[in-house]
């Protein structure tokens, strides 16, 4: 039987992964960009969510780097219209739906020069969700 986890905390130490010290440092980052975002377990990975809604998730599926996908969360639908929510990062984010990205931290050389662009779109996300995402 698979163990229950009670806290993104009690999840983490059991985490098998090199990159341990990045994720708690990105977990801080997130926190720091809005204290409104409530993180949870949610898919196996540390989530946050704005008013019950989760749109912000870690991803664990590979240990190359650390994966943070900015979605609608499960009420959300994608669409596939070829136009993202918004213009910019180009270089750094993945659109993989019109309102899903995923955004790829290698190390944490990159996010101490790129915390003030996490935090950019931590922002822009929550404000995007809070008018549903719509353009």
């Amino acid at each position: 039987m698979a163990k229950v986890y009670t806290s993104v905390d009690e999840f983490l130490k059991d985490l098998e992964s090199p990159e341990i010290a990045l994720i708690h440092q990105i977990r801080k980052e997130i926190t720091n960009a809005s204290p409104r975002l409530v993180e949870d377990l949610k898919w196996n990975a540390p989530s946050y969510s704005l008013n019950g809604n989760d749109i912000i998730t870690f991803n664990f599926r590979n240990f190359e780097n650390v994966a943070l996908v900015f979605h609608t969360g499960p009420k959300g639908k994608d669409t596939h219209t070829g136009t993202p929510l918004f213009n910019g990062y180009k270089e750094i984010l993945e659109w993989v739906a019109d309102k899903r990205f995923v955004l790829r931290i290698e190390n944490a050389g990159w996010l101490d020069e790129n915390k003030a662009t996490l935090s950019a779109l931590v922002k822009k996300w929550i404000g995007l969700a809070e008018h549903g995402f719509e353009r």
